[in-house]
């Protein structure tokens, strides 16, 4: 973004008319989501039990925060190692957040609440719009990318031991702290504005367009629970068995929820918070988008942030959350949306 631009966001009588301008785009794609949300409350207020959930949302926009600034402290602690640390961050972070950037940061942390309720609804509508029915073709395309035997059966000789399953299942939990960080970092980024609205747009097109409509075409559970919707043989009876045993050694959390999500999903047919959905895989999706994000910032956050978009892969598929091409799909839509969005973002400046 250009100086005078910059500029005329610091000029306090043009700020709100800038922040319109600014988030315009990002906000009408929130504003239609949040719409269709609603509107399938009202259609169907029998299958909502509890409509946008805001309530855990608001406090999800907390604890983004939170670990944001847990993730800064870190950082200084390992990297500045100031000699009086709360005073350090106390004159940095008053510095650093000033009024011109919280108003910058408003519209998105304003937004980001109801777009997750807006998505958690339209997720729950899966089954009901698009009854489960693609996980025996899934698992079968599975076989054929993979040369006739499921990938799960080939990560076992690297993977197949408690400790690697337990750092796996630690990873991927740890995505969900990477992520809101990564999303209230941006947030209030100031400097980086186009690349900042490029993450932005992916970041919701890619929820709104892989984990909303394409769940819905592609309507699928996923290997850990393929033994209870799909008649026959089990290919992952296997993988199931072994997670099992390796929670003996190791708490492999993921079974804890994925008993959870299905318990629900028997008694209240999917349609909450706790629904299922198994393609595209989104923690994929939004690795690669970090992924992406990372390399535009600077070479080692690229790297790592690769590595980790790779054992998000590993893990969904090693965990039974996931069939490999459910990853496959999420990675080159974000790839896809992230593109897309950068051009869009460079036609607008010209």
């Amino acid at each position: 973004m250009s100086a005078v631009l910059t500029q005329r966001i610091a000029t306090r009588p043009s700020l709100p008319r800038a922040l319109l301008r600014e988030h315009a785009l990002l906000l009408a794609i929130v504003a239609l989501e949040l719409a269709a949300a609603l509107a399938l409350c009202a259609a169907y207020p029998d299958k909502y039990r509890h409509n946008l959930q805001l309530e855990g949302y608001l406090a999800t926009l907390a604890m983004g925060l939170v670990f944001a600034l847990c993730g800064y402290t870190i950082y200084v602690m390992i990297f500045q190692r100031p000699e009086h640390l709360v005073r350090y961050l106390k004159q940095h972070l008053s510095a650093y957040l000033t009024r011109e950037r919280l108003l910058f940061s408003a519209p998105v942390l304003g937004m980001m609440p109801l777009f997750a309720a807006s998505f958690t609804v339209l997720k729950a509508a899966v089954p009901m719009v698009q009854p489960y029915a693609w996980d025996a073709r899934m698992a079968a395309a599975d076989a054929w990318l993979h040369g006739g035997a499921q990938p799960w059966e080939l990560l076992q000789p690297v993977f197949g031991n408690p400790l690697m399953t337990a750092i796996l299942n630690f990873n991927y939990h740890l995505w969900f702290f990477i992520v809101l960080a990564t999303v209230y970092w941006l947030a209030f980024n100031l400097e980086r504005r186009q690349l900042r609205m490029q993450f932005m747009l992916s970041f919701v097109l890619s929820w709104i367009l892989l984990g909303n409509v394409m769940a819905m075409l592609f309507s699928s559970v996923g290997p850990c629970y393929y033994g209870f919707m799909v008649p026959g043989a089990d290919p992952f009876a296997g993988l199931m068995h072994y997670l099992r045993d390796a929670d003996k050694v190791i708490p492999v959390m993921a079974l804890q929820v994925q008993d959870t999500l299905w318990h629900d999903y028997s008694l209240h047919s999917g349609t909450n918070a706790l629904s299922i959905s198994a393609m595209p895989s989104m923690h994929v999706a939004s690795s690669v988008l970090l992924a992406l994000l990372g390399w535009r910032l600077n070479r080692a956050a690229g790297i790592a942030l690769t590595v980790f978009a790779v054992l998000i892969q590993v893990g969904s598929v090693h965990l039974g959350w996931h069939y490999a091409i459910d990853g496959y799909a999420g990675a080159l839509g974000a790839i896809v949306i992230w593109t897309l969005c950068g051009k869009l973002l460079q036609r607008s400046e010209q």
